[in-house]
């Protein structure tokens, strides 16, 4: 009787804690569910620093509810962000809004913060793994 030995399977690890991966969606990404929802957590808290609490909500909101589409993603991306009385739309993007808050400039917009969260996970894959291990965004 012979026996054929297949030789040794590679494994993938987590580029973030070092455990292996099994599910073709983690090993292509580099790292798992658990890791990808905490560089996410890191990635968004870099990107809201700074702004007020309730601005925050408002902006988690808006993208829960579906009320922001990226209009324009390359070079600098710009969002159409529904406006909080539905009757209407603003252009956002991390930088600027031109709601009346936005122009007025006192406090940054919600739609503003809204584009902020959006252009920083959007592109979690791009992230470097190292950089993402560390929680850190990529240099846009």
């Amino acid at each position: 009787m012979t026996t054929t030995t297949a030789a040794p399977a590679t494994t993938t690890r987590c580029t973030r804690c070092g455990r292996v991966l099994r599910a073709a969606r983690s090993i292509a990404k580099g790292y798992g569910r658990g890791c990808e929802t905490k560089i996410r957590a890191a990635i968004k808290a870099e990107a809201t620093a700074g702004f007020k609490d309730a601005a925050i909500e408002k902006a988690e909101q808006v993208i829960a509810d579906g009320g922001i589409v990226a209009i324009r993603t390359r070079h600098t991306p710009v969002f159409r962000v529904a406006a909080s009385k539905g009757d209407g739309f603003y252009l956002a993007a991390p930088q600027a809004c031109n709601c009346p808050a936005g122009l007025r400039s006192i406090h940054p917009c919600y739609h503003r913060i809204a584009a902020a969260i959006l252009t920083a996970t959007a592109n979690l894959q791009s992230i470097h793994p190292r950089r993402a291990a560390t929680g850190l965004a990529a240099a846009a």
